[in-house]
């Protein structure tokens, strides 16, 4: 099967999109949100996605060889760090991962109407928009070394074939891109009309940064944050936002630093912004199903999983996998994926 199309001009790759009566349109909206408090480091977001996303949990020991792109200019490396790794689709598209530093990068759906990648520089590496993350996680140990390296590359568009409703086609879509690390420094990149723009900051010196969702592009949520705007209870990206960073400004304000109290209190973000599976939003005409919450503890290096068609809720850490082996290590998978 061809699962990848990558060329410094191909139109963008697909993370989070669906279709609808047969028709593609933007039918998303995962939510991160991003907790740092003393000694408490905890992430949450949801993966939400039209069908089956077949998500596996991995373990990939550091070592290993890697390239982030199919292009003639790709960014080969030896793996510097042990990771946690979500693959969504197979054979595996890395959507969430933390690596044993505690940095954790996430992949989001932005727009098309928000995102253009610019073009391709000669001489240049290149890394795949669908390998950023992996790229972060194998390489680095914090939000600034990422950043760095992500300004000294060039991010290409790329095309993802065969995902589900989508048998035989390969359809395009743009993306947008989360990092947090243990300090809770965090950033939001996005590339719009060809230019690379970053937010960057902890809680105390950038608030929205920590908080992240779809459409529209993040200024526009941060103009949402400076007029105070209120969530609705609508499952639209800028609501299920609000609602998440509601509920963080409330652990702050009550100053949650004990780590299991945060951690049963982080909960309340995934149930604000869960979608029951298949829920139809009438105004928009589009579906916004949740497949999986994961709650990260960049502190501890473990992770919770919760899948949306199970009451099974998974836990994973390095202890399960030889972090030193340059191999990867299937740890836990869909058990209604036959």
């Amino acid at each position: 099967m061809n699962t990848f199309n990558t060329t410094k001009t191909a139109i963008a790759f697909v993370i989070a999109a669906a279709a609808s009566a047969g028709t593609f349109g933007i039918a998303n909206a995962c939510t991160s949100a991003i907790y740092n408090n003393a000694d408490v480091s905890m992430t949450v977001r949801t993966m939400d996605w039209f069908g089956q996303d077949k998500a596996q949990m991995v373990g990939k020991g550091k070592g290993m060889t890697n390239t982030y792109s199919d292009s003639d200019e790709a960014v080969t490396t030896q793996s510097k760090y042990a990771s946690l790794q979500i693959k969504s689709f197979n054979p595996g598209l890395v959507a969430e991962a933390i690596n044993e530093k505690g940095l954790v990068a996430r992949i989001l759906y932005l727009g098309k109407d928000y995102t253009e990648f610019p073009e391709g520089k000669a001489g240049v590496p290149d890394v795949a928009a669908g390998e950023v993350p992996r790229y972060i996680v194998d390489n680095f140990s914090t939000t600034n070394e990422a950043i760095a390296a992500l300004q000294s590359i060039d991010v290409i568009d790329q095309e993802i074939c065969n995902l589900p409703g989508h048998a035989n086609e390969c359809i395009s879509a743009p993306v947008h891109y989360q990092i947090t690390d243990a300090s809770g420094n965090s950033a939001v990149i996005e590339y719009v009309k060809g230019e690379q723009k970053i937010y960057q900051g902890t809680y105390e010196t950038a608030p929205g940064v920590q908080f992240m969702s779809n459409d529209p592009e993040f200024s526009t949520h941060l103009i949402m944050d400076q007029e105070q705007t209120e969530p609705n209870a609508s499952i639209r990206s800028y609501d299920r936002r609000l609602r998440a960073k509601e509920i963080v400004e409330d652990m702050h304000s009550r100053n949650v630093t004990d780590p299991a109290q945060a951690a049963l209190s982080i909960k309340a973000v995934g149930a604000n912004v869960f979608s029951g599976y298949d829920r139809l939003d009438p105004y928009v005409d589009s579906v916004f199903p949740t497949l999986w919450t994961i709650y990260t503890d960049q502190a501890n290096k473990s992770v919770v999983l919760d899948r949306a068609d199970t009451w099974e809720i998974e836990h994973y850490d390095f202890t399960m996998f030889d972090t030193n082996a340059p191999a990867e290590t299937v740890l836990g998978q869909n058990p209604n994926v036959k």
